[in-house]
């Protein structure tokens, strides 16, 4: 996988189409369920600059006459038209898969070196009833195992990052310490687990009842704004700023742990202090997303762990 520096997203090439096939990267995102690329008639300011999927040259493409649309935690939004066409990701092919044909994106995408999404939710999560491919290489057999893992790299230390697909990768892991949580019940098609509690510098919150959403694609731990107000409380010298950010001294040494299953793992100091020139702010918003007990647990925590997502038993494990 490549990335967005510093660590703020992660992306990798997937093949569109047969007759002229277009390689094309796309962000491997866990906390939704749609496949979108960006097609030429796209005329959003976020679509200069980008290379763009072009249907004429793929002799696999078919129309679905449906309008497309997904709109994430973020506000970022993409709209088109839903379609389907044979797709690759690295040696593993999916036929007649599903994907948005989009026109419009929002200004989120800007910036970003990606022109798609790949999510990698359950279906069930879909906006637009779209099977996944990771849901379609499950159904046709061609995994080993109905998983898949992540190894997200810290740009910082040039670690590697990298999507296993069918399984994991047991070089980047200590399968002895492996620890499995099964994913809630009222999952709505989430990776969403039983978060125990949170830890700063070894001192528990006491956050029972609490929900992980295990987001690849999200660059910030998003959390209840009363959540983030306790948290940053035990930070000395933290002030409360706009879109649910606070700044915190750049010499705070202050460890933030996550508890799942009885185990607990902590974030590298680096992955929880962004530096900003003079300034520093930690990588927890506190955000009202609409629920008072969600957690989004994206990048700053997964790059302190190899995650597996196991759509087989429902299970998420560090």
């Amino acid at each position: 996988l490549n990335q967005d520096r510093p660590d703020l997203s992660y992306f990798g090439e997937i093949t569109f189409g047969t007759g002229e096939p277009q390689e094309l990267n796309v962000l491997f995102d866990t906390g939704s369920a749609d496949l979108f690329v960006i097609g030429d008639e796209c005329d959003s300011p976020a679509c200069s600059r980008k290379l763009k999927y072009n249907s004429y040259l793929d002799d696999s493409y078919k129309a679905i006459e449906r309008p497309f649309h997904v709109e994430y935690v973020s506000g970022a939004f993409a709209k088109g038209s839903c379609a389907t066409t044979d797709i690759k990701i690295g040696s593993l092919s999916v036929e007649t898969q599903d994907f948005g044909l989009v026109d419009t994106i929002s200004d989120d995408f800007a910036d970003l070196t990606f022109v798609g999404i790949m999510g990698m939710a359950l279906s069930s999560a879909s906006e637009n009833v779209q099977l996944t491919p990771v849901t379609n290489l499950i159904n046709s057999k061609a995994l080993d195992q109905p998983q898949f893992s992540f190894m997200l790299g810290r740009d910082a230390d040039k670690t590697p990052s990298e999507l296993t697909i069918g399984g994991s990768n047991p070089a980047r892991y200590d399968a002895n310490s492996l620890t499995w949580t099964n994913l809630v019940d009222n999952n709505q098609g989430l990776w969403k687990i039983s978060l125990d509690d949170c830890f700063v510098s070894d001192q528990p919150l006491g956050f029972q009842g609490r929900i992980g959403s295990i987001d690849t694609g999200s660059a910030s731990i998003i959390i209840p704004s009363a959540d983030a107000k306790t948290l940053y409380g035990k930070i000395p010298k933290s002030v409360a700023l706009d879109k649910g950010f606070y700044s915190i001294p750049c010499e705070t040494n202050i460890v933030i742990g996550l508890r799942f299953s009885g185990m607990t793992w902590n974030m590298d100091h680096r992955d929880f202090i962004l530096k900003e020139g003079e300034n520093c702010f930690g990588s927890i918003q506190g955000i009202d997303t609409g629920s008072d007990t969600t957690w989004i647990i994206g990048i700053p925590f997964l790059k302190n762990v190899y995650s597996i997502f196991d759509q087989g038993e429902f299970r998420v494990g560090f």
